[in-house]
């Protein structure tokens, strides 16, 4: 993940725990070139496939 403040391309999981909603992970993160902290909420997106058939037609 990019640090928001100096954009550099890679951050440190500081804490890792579930939201209150309990569908999503709240991470603490630090970046090692600047040593700026911030948060992020994570959520899987569950979403099926889109199958494209041979003819055109699509599917999920």
């Amino acid at each position: 993940m990019h640090c928001p403040f100096c954009a550099y391309a890679d951050t440190r999981v500081v804490d890792s725990r579930l939201a209150d909603d309990g569908g999503s992970v709240r991470r603490r993160r630090e970046c090692p070139e600047c040593g700026q902290r911030f948060t992020t909420f994570e959520r899987a997106e569950l979403a099926l496939p889109m199958v494209v058939k041979t003819d055109g037609r699509r599917e999920s």
